[in-house]
């Protein structure tokens, strides 16, 4: 008869295997799927305004381009919730990536309007899935000491992705590439720049195939063979030594839960299987228990946090690329004018304007001057530096800290829109935002990975990540309706959204006192006694 490992028995076996080769290969994969979501988001503003000339788009037609792939990653957390305690968080990386890959390599040689938008959609689903399971991917690796640090790290390739993203648009968009046929396919430059970023999610997706399912999913199924296996691997990777002397390391412990372990792993493996109804069954339970004590609180105040600090990030990170191509159509027409983002839009796009500034459908390549990429390379540039210093300073400072402070700090930046006069303070403005709103993601991301059990954990990142999923969806959406007629409440909205994202943040209960540490190890000792105590009456 079979024992069940509890989390904390399985985490301390983990910390024996060290930290070293296998963690940094685990990570540097993670690092990869980081940047392969930046180019899968990232190319979506870049290719609007070429796209709109090849499919003669309204700025509304232009906002639901932008909107669909957040539909997908609205609709995509449950089910890649489910899918990740069905088959492992290992599968749904998997299948994630190919979803994503898929859809964006499609999408480079589709030649409908609609079309485009359906393979978008498939993008934002296999991205809803990357960054659902991304994080507990890595953090269910990790030993203790080096969880919250790698973590924080994974702001640097999701920055770099950006930057990369922008680098890619400006080597392939500009050239020279327009084949037709009669029958009305086309493929240009801006199709070869989507095919490019898609092109590395099956790549990723093959390699994730040789790379094992996390410990702390094993323990949960009880493959307790497979998970002992598993740490004399990683134990051997991260020091050199034998597999054989991880055991003797165990043993020398003389811990009761990790003697538990052992024994079990002698024992015939009798995988816990579910079906689809138990599945929904246990979704329930576990979405019931989110939202009652002890969890309600935190519950409420990650989906706050969640929702406020994705719908602006992800409103500026589609829309940014338009609101630079209007002020070089700006800075053409009044050569030496200034004018801030809502003067111009009320100038050439409102409803009343007397110079209303139509997209020129005649000539595609001229779309985006030199400066909308320039601009776009430099944003993705600035949030490298920003990216550093999270991993570098999360231990002193924890995650609170960071959170409300950059929230704010993104608040005031929000409405600094009102007042920038040139494309360069624009440009500034964007940047800063930009560093400080990532960060902000990253952290919430994070933090649920910390304030919740292995075995809420993924359901509790799944809601929260539909939460915020909706909240990119509603904030995009309202760019589209808004942006050209009503910029000033726009801008409004963004900014107030961060500043409720600050005030929640000093609220949540992430902060590790003393005497809660000490409590979380008294607790943690009684669940060893009792999986010891259970070991010893078979």
């Amino acid at each position: 008869m079979a024992v069940r490992i509890c989390e904390e028995i399985t985490q301390d076996a983990l910390n024996q295997t060290g930290f070293g080769r296998f963690n940094l290969k685990i990570f540097a994969t993670c690092a990869l799927i980081c940047i392969n979501g930046g180019l899968g988001l990232g190319n979506v503003g870049l290719i609007i305004p070429s796209a709109a000339c090849d499919f003669k788009m309204t700025t509304v037609q232009k906002g639901y381009m932008a909107m669909v792939p957040v539909l997908g990653m609205v609709l995509g957390p449950y089910c890649w919730a489910t899918l990740a305690e069905m088959k492992g968080r290992k599968m749904g990386l998997i299948v994630a990536l190919l979803f994503h890959g898929v859809g964006d390599m499609t999408a480079a040689v589709i030649s409908n309007y609609w079309g485009l938008l359906i393979c978008k959609f498939l993008v934002g689903f296999g991205f809803s899935g990357q960054f659902a399971l991304l994080f507990t991917y890595l953090g269910e690796f990790q030993p203790c000491k080096a969880r919250d640090r790698l973590l924080a790290w994974l702001e640097l390739p999701w920055a770099l992705g950006l930057l990369i993203t922008a680098g890619l648009g400006w080597a392939i968009i500009p050239l020279n590439i327009n084949y037709g046929s009669n029958i009305g396919f086309f493929f240009k430059s801006w199709n070869l720049y989507v095919l490019t970023c898609g092109s590395l999610s099956p790549i990723l997706a093959l390699w994730i195939v040789f790379l094992p399912e996390t410990p702390k999913y094993l323990a949960e199924t009880g493959k307790y063979k497979e998970l002992l296996q598993l740490f004399e691997d990683i134990y051997h990777a991260n020091t050199g030594n034998s597999r054989e002397q991880y055991l003797e390391v165990i043993k020398k412990l003389a811990n009761p839960g990790l003697n538990c372990l052992l024994t079990q792993a002698q024992e015939p493996t009798v995988a816990i299987r579910k079906s689809i109804c138990q599945m929904v069954a246990q979704y329930t339970k576990q979405t019931k228990e989110i939202i009652k004590p002890p969890y309600l609180k935190t519950t409420i105040l990650m989906a706050i946090a969640s929702y406020t600090v994705t719908s602006p990030y992800f409103t500026l990170i589609f829309w940014l690329p338009e609101i630079f191509r209007r002020y070089s159509i700006f800075e053409e027409i009044y050569p030496g004018k200034s004018a801030s983002v809502c003067t111009i839009s009320d100038l050439l796009y409102s409803t009343n304007s007397t110079q209303k500034k139509e997209m020129n459908y005649s000539n595609c390549t001229q779309v985006l001057s030199e400066n909308v990429y320039f601009h776009n390379m430099i944003l993705g540039a600035t949030s490298v530096p920003v990216a550093f210093w999270l991993p570098l300073f999360v231990d002193r400072f924890g995650y609170k800290i960071h959170l409300v402070s950059a929230s704010l700090t993104s608040a005031v930046l929000s409405f600094g829109l009102f007042f920038v006069e040139t494309s360069t303070q624009n440009l500034i403005i964007a940047c800063l935002f930009e560093a400080l709103a990532s960060i902000c993601i990253t952290i919430v991301l994070c933090i649920l990975v910390e304030l919740y059990p292995t075995h809420l954990r993924v359901i509790a990142s799944a809601l929260a990540s539909f939460v915020g999923r909706i909240g990119a969806f509603v904030g995009i959406s309202m760019v589209g309706y808004l942006i050209d007629n009503y910029c000033v409440p726009l801008i409004i909205l963004i900014g107030s959204h961060l500043i409720v994202a600050g005030i929640v943040g000093i609220f949540i209960p992430i902060r590790k006192t003393k005497e809660e540490f000490e409590k979380r190890e008294r607790l943690k000792k009684e669940k060893l006694v009792e999986s010891a105590n259970a070991c010893n009456h078979l």
